[in-house]
Parts: structure tokens; sequence; C-alpha cells
């Protein structure tokens, strides 16, 4: 009995919104169906003709600051989280604090070391002209 009720409390809505999603995709692409022009597909659509360079060359000196600042930071909040947690009452909730504080500084530790490596290549602080 235990495992219709799961089906009706998760899968049934999730069929539910997943069905009325696609209604009202179909609904809403009815609505909205376009002629198709040439001009819309057409490489330059505002009609300006491209000079110089295609692409513009992007400076990536503060990707490595990114990668530390989105490596630390999970840990930071798992340590805030727990911070409340009464784990100095309890081993087993130590121990588990322990494991996943050290399992999550092992997986992010090459993230940050990359990060280091790329903040200090050089080439990436100098602007190209």
């Amino acid at each position: 009995m235990a495992f219709t009720q799961a089906m009706l409390a998760f899968g049934l809505p999730t069929i539910l919104f997943l069905l009325a999603g696609y209604g009202g995709y179909k609904i809403l692409s009815l609505a909205v169906e376009g002629k198709f022009n040439p001009l819309k597909v057409s490489r330059f659509e505002a009609g300006n003709i491209p000079f110089g360079e295609g692409r513009l060359w992007y400076p990536l000196q503060y990707y490595g600051y990114l990668l530390v600042y989105t490596s630390i930071e999970p840990i930071i909040v798992i340590l805030l989280a727990i911070a409340e947690a009464s784990y100095y009452s309890s081993f087993i909730l130590f121990r588990n604090l322990l494991i996943l504080i050290t399992s999550t500084i092992v997986l992010l530790y090459p993230v940050l070391y990359y990060a280091v490596k790329q903040v200090n290549v050089i080439e990436y602080w100098l602007m190209r002209r």
C-alpha cells in the first residue's frame, strides 16, 4: 500500500504537471505560429554589413578568482549550516561531520589548485589589441 501512496503522492502530480506543460506548449505554438521569412534566417538580420573582428577577445584574468569563490563557498555554507549541530555530544555525528568536511575538501582541492594556477598566468592579464 505504501508504494501506491507514494506513486499517487509524487508520480501523479509529476505526470499532470508535465502534461499541463506540454498542453500549454502546444496551445502557444498554435497561437503564435508565424510565416517563414528568409530575412529572419539570413546571417545579418539587422542589415548592417559586418566589419572588423568577428569575435572579440574576452579577458579571462578573473576566471581563477571565480573558480576560487565557487569552490570555497560550498565549504563555508556547509560549515555554517552544521555550526549549530550538537556534534560534540555524539561521536557518530562528529564522525559524519569529519567525513563530510574531508570529502568536500578532497573533492574541491583539485579545483582550487587549478584556479590558483589560472590566477598566476600572466597572459590572461594582458589585453590583446
